[in-house]
């Protein structure tokens, strides 16, 4: 990519998605500056404004993959700093729809760094590009477009911050990144651009966290226990090996099944689960901090149409798309728009929004249905269970009957749920087979004691 000296990009937000962005518009602007509202602490703690960063993180494979090919040596750094990694099947107890999962190495290599952490490392690594300048304690208040409102031209600020004292800057490229509660579209009904049709679920879940410290012989050196929700018992829990020799321990309801926050209260809850993996590991393990609450009333989606947005204003991340985050595309579906952002920047500038909106729609079509899907096979969230919807539930159910006793199906489902493929590969013959067969053969009754992790180990 040709860099323009003179030009400008500027970027909403210094979030994971506002990072990756920075990244990629680093090779084609002579000058790139991102804008944060919050402070940008100097060491890998969670910042005030982005509290979802206490809860427990999945940086899927793919989103590791993606990563390294804009930081070449960003997973060898990470493990330098303590990050575990390990396989996501053969080194971590997976229980999906009150069905464990059969152990089996899979290749798909989990990395597991914290939030603060991952984003703390990428700040440092986009700090580190001679072109780009951070401005933090300073919030963006409106995009300035040319006498004709077609094309952006610069960002109104919120006034001085120690960084710069400007009430506006330049730009000839915004990109959005302010995530979910971005005011962009605020700005641009003013100016005449309509806000996007927008897809929401009340999805009404809430979180409860909660750290750890970790010992070599907690589930027997296993990485992680993941441990889903069903209709029946709408509630479910992550516990993730994290750097610095702890475990972060999400748990998750849905409605009313609100985990509580102290300690008795949050190992009553992790017992009632549909196994008692996580139980035990709080009753083993020493707490190191007090429990924190995350809410998610809904996710949206918004569906911007390029023609209705002024040339040169990208929304990116959770800007579009807000995810359920319990089940961990976020960071990696941000990490995909970034190169899906490098590969529309190649040709020129012209008509970027729509080659952007266009190419990265296939990959929140796959994230998007498959988070919906599963959120609304709880009866209490409304919502439109189409016959489609319906035949996709009924399907994963038996992947994950399947994958009990059948490794590669366990295999190729976490391969989609890592984004490394697409959900049509599900329903190739030779996993359709594998899945009808599993489930022909099945005698697991619903009255049948659910088989312990060192039961059920098929390497």
């Amino acid at each position: 990519m040709n860099t323009t000296p003179n030009s400008h990009a500027v970027v909403i937000g210094a979030g994971i998605g506002g990072l990756l962005a920075a990244r990629v518009l680093s090779e084609g602007f002579g000058r790139v500056t991102v804008v944060e509202r919050d402070g940008l602490p100097e060491i890998p703690v969670t910042r005030r404004c982005a509290p979802q960063a206490r809860h427990a993180h999945a940086l899927t494979a793919r989103g590791r993959v993606a990563m390294e090919e804009l930081f070449p040596g960003f997973t060898a750094s990470l493990l330098e700093l303590g990050a575990p990694t390990g396989d996501g099947q053969s080194e971590f107890r997976w229980v999906f729809d009150g069905h464990r999962w059969a152990k089996s190495k899979s290749g798909v290599h989990l990395l597991l760094a914290s939030r603060p952490l991952i984003e703390w490392h990428l700040r440092n690594l986009v700090r580190a590009l001679p072109n780009v300048k951070f401005i933090d304690h300073c919030a963006a208040t409106g995009i300035i477009t040319d006498p004709r409102r077609h094309a952006v031209t610069g960002l109104a600020l919120n006034g001085k911050s120690h960084q710069t004292e400007d009430a506006t800057i330049d730009a000839d490229l915004i990109v959005d990144a302010s995530g979910r509660s971005s005011s962009g579209q605020g700005w641009l009904e003013p100016l005449g651009y309509p806000r996007p049709e927008e897809e929401k679920l009340s999805i009404h879940l809430a979180y409860a966290t909660r750290h750890y410290r970790r010992e070599p012989t907690h589930i027997d050196g296993d990485l992680g226990i993941g441990i889903g929700a069903t209709p029946t018992l709408p509630r479910g829990g992550l516990a993730l090996a994290q750097e610095n020799g702890t475990w972060i321990i999400t748990l998750a309801g849905y409605g009313d099944d609100e985990p509580p926050l102290d300690a008795a209260g949050f190992a009553a809850f992790a017992a009632s689960l549909h196994t008692p993996d996580l139980g035990d590991l709080i009753s083993t393990a020493e707490p190191i901090d007090d429990g924190v609450r995350y809410r998610v009333p809904s996710t949206v989606r918004r569906h911007f149409n390029p023609t209705q947005l002024p040339t040169g204003y990208i929304p990116f991340g959770d800007t579009i798309c807000s995810f359920n985050p319990i089940y961990g595309q976020g960071m990696s579906v941000a990490a995909l728009e970034a190169l899906t952002l490098r590969q529309c920047l190649l040709p020129d500038r012209n008509r970027v929004t729509d080659r952007f909106l266009r190419a990265t729609r296939p990959t929140l079509d796959h994230a998007w249905d498959m988070t919906c899907n599963s959120d609304l096979r709880m009866p209490f969230i409304e919502g439109k269970r189409t016959a489609r919807a319906r035949a996709a539930n009924a399907y994963v159910a038996r992947i994950h009957r399947a994958a009990m006793t059948d490794p590669r199906v366990g295999t190729a489902f976490l391969r989609v749920i890592s984004l490394l493929d697409t959900p049509t590969s599900l329903m190739t013959p030779a996993i359709l087979s594998r899945v009808l067969w599993a489930n022909r053969k099945s005698d697991t009754g619903p009255n049948k004691p659910m088989p312990r992790p060192t039961d059920v180990r098929l390497d």
